[in-house]
């Protein structure tokens, strides 16, 4: 369902918001960090950074941070800057003319999940990190 690059940027982005203690954090020790690809996470950070949502400095104490509170950052906001809108807005099946006046096989059973999805995927950054430090998720794995 999501791309793995959207997850990728997902996982590095907790990774970030749980190492907030430093100014900034370099992108090749979160793709170590996660052992995630080196140059495909560099390439969807420069799409975060071009969003908003992440800054970056150069240098040998550079690397990447938050450009907005992480409060404001909604999961959703994060697969759009990567993936576009298309998943939460196109037809499952790939049609184009596919609506509620011209539905596809499954649009009545797909536009409730996505509506679910959006719910879900509408939580914050902060709200998952947070939940993440309260030991509300145990286990985790990034």
């Amino acid at each position: 369902m999501l791309s793995e690059s959207v997850k990728d940027c997902i996982r590095a982005l907790i990774y970030l918001a749980l190492n907030q203690n430093r100014e900034y954090v370099s992108v090749k020790e979160i793709s170590e960090s996660l052992n995630l690809p080196f140059f495909f996470l560099a390439k969807n950070v420069q799409k975060l950074v071009k969003e908003g949502i992440l800054e970056s400095y150069r240098g040998p104490k550079g690397g990447i941070s938050f450009k907005k509170p992480i409060n404001e950052i909604k999961i959703m906001d994060i697969i759009i800057a990567i993936d576009g809108d298309n998943f939460f807005k196109k037809c499952v099946l790939g049609f184009e003319e596919c609506s509620d006046l011209n539905p596809c096989a499954i649009h009545h059973k797909w536009v409730p999940e996505r509506e679910h999805l959006k719910e879900i995927f509408n939580a914050t950054l902060y709200e998952i990190v947070n939940d993440i430090k309260l030991g509300k998720i145990k286990n985790i794995k990034l």
